[in-house]
């Protein structure tokens, strides 16, 4: 394997040209390239560390209150945004960054889990396959045309790893015996990705190639599902390698909550629908160090992960995150549901989306069981959650468009106002909990209610 040598950063970046917004769909916000937004600017860093230790994160939360507005989230696939910032702002914190010995991958994404080289019980260790990767895309691939939005994924499995995280292309780690090997697979998570083949630990950067340059040949508009996995083995030629490989792995359990990892315990704290603000973090990041944490990894599924911790000081950093608000706990009910910024963080929302999940909270928990996301955006675009939803909130003109099994922009069962949507579903909460066959999770009984029956009921539920 390519050894790896230094990370891309965006260290520096205080003295670099001025900073394009850009209102782009498909861009990524970075301190290069800050998204305009409803608050202002938004930012996503993505440290170069997998993890920071508690004063880290306490100078990030200053910097944001200084230099924006304060309100700070973690993503889906967690990754640290920071909004409200100005134009002549931006500057300013990547310098104050950069002070703080806080440097920044950019670039493609390459996803690893969050606890890679820690876990006794993962396959392999995945860090150094993604050094390596951003290495070649930074230096012998860097004039490949790629999607700003690809996504790498490299999983060498663990606890907490990434199966079901979406990539455009997914290297996952098998073993045989002694022997290490990659199973490529474009276009999905472990279980929807097309497979592509399995190659050797040694043959899956030059593979990675492979496939990179087949994408740069076809625009930097083309992703992993444009891609045709059958050509592709074919163009891996003799890396391509014939291996029976095990029943595709489990899901991993919610990053959320207490995990015994190999002699560590580790802290999943959630942050309430992704978000919170300076002051909020910096006292959270305060008594976690005093409590013995040394260092905070971020995790898909907008979580904290806290190392350090002794095992009899689990509990007190559990109760000190759920008195400043987080989540601690996987069955809370709005862990189940995904939301954006809203109407009141993003020019494009109609409408309060948190306050609309809040509602969810309150008047229809039962619908929050886990088997399903809801999805809840302020617009048609989705950001929140890009995938199909059972069941999503969207913003319209003329109200909240209640989708079924399918994607923000996609066809409407009816519209609701914002005040009528948590007694709406409060009535759908009502007629699952009648109807629901023993055994059955609230995703499989409104699948089988189906769209006709959920359209009855949020529209007796405008009324």
């Amino acid at each position: 394997m390519m050894t790896p040598l230094s990370m891309p950063t965006e260290k520096g970046l205080a003295t670099a040209t001025q900073p394009v917004p850009t209102l782009r769909r498909g861009a990524c916000p970075s301190l290069t390239t800050p998204m305009q937004t409803g608050d202002g600017l938004l930012v996503r860093l993505r440290p170069a560390r997998p993890g920071l230790a508690p004063a880290g994160y306490i100078s990030i939360a200053r910097l944001a209150a200084e230099h924006g507005n304060g309100l700070l989230e973690v993503t889906a696939r967690g990754n640290l945004q920071l909004r409200g910032l100005k134009d002549e702002t931006v500057a300013p914190l990547a310098a104050g960054l950069a002070a703080a010995g806080i440097d920044l991958n950019r670039g493609v994404a390459v996803e690893t889990p969050a606890l890679s080289g820690l876990d006794p019980d993962e396959i392999a260790d995945a860090t150094q396959l993604s050094a390596a990767i951003r290495q070649a895309i930074a230096g012998p691939l860097s004039m490949l045309r790629l999607a700003p939005k690809l996504s790498i994924v490299v999983d060498g499995g663990g606890r907490l790893n990434l199966a079901d995280m979406v990539g455009d292309i997914r290297l996952d780690a098998v073993r045989r015996g002694e022997s290490l090997f990659w199973r490529l697979s474009v276009g999905g998570d472990v279980r929807s990705g097309r497979p592509v083949a399995a190659v050797a630990d040694r043959d899956a950067l030059p593979a990675l190639a492979v496939l990179l340059r087949v994408l740069s040949g076809m625009g930097t508009a083309a992703r992993g599902r444009d891609l045709d996995a059958g050509a592709l083995r074919v163009a891996l030629g003799a890396m391509a390698v014939d291996v029976d490989f095990p029943a595709q792995p489990a899901f991993p359990p919610s990053p959320i909550g207490r995990h015994a990892i190999g002699t560590r315990s580790v802290l999943g704290v959630g942050l309430p629908y992704g978000a919170t603000d300076a002051v909020t973090l910096e006292r959270l990041m305060r008594g976690l160090a005093g409590l013995g944490a040394t260092e905070i990894r971020l995790s898909p599924h907008r979580v904290l992960l806290v190392l350090g911790l002794s095992a009899g000081a689990v509990d007190a950093a559990a109760s000190l995150a759920e008195r400043a608000g987080f989540w601690t706990r996987a069955d809370a009910p709005g862990n189940a549901i995904a939301v954006c910024a809203g109407a009141v963080g993003c020019a494009s929302g109609t409408f309060d989306t948190k306050a609309v999940a809040d509602q969810l909270v309150l008047r229809a928990p039962g619908l929050l069981d886990g088997s399903m996301i809801v999805h809840i955006s302020g617009c048609a675009k989705g950001c929140a959650h890009p995938m199909p939803a059972v069941l999503a909130l969207c913003g319209r003109m003329d109200g909240i468009g209640v989708v079924f099994g399918g994607r923000s922009e996609d066809s409407e069962l009816a519209t609701l106002s914002p005040e009528t949507a948590g007694r709406a579903m409060e009535k759908l909460a009502t007629l699952v909990r009648e109807q629901r066959l023993k055994g059955e999770t609230v995703r499989q009984a409104i699948e089988r209610l189906g769209a006709g029956a959920i359209a009855d009921i949020v529209r007796q539920g405008r009324q």
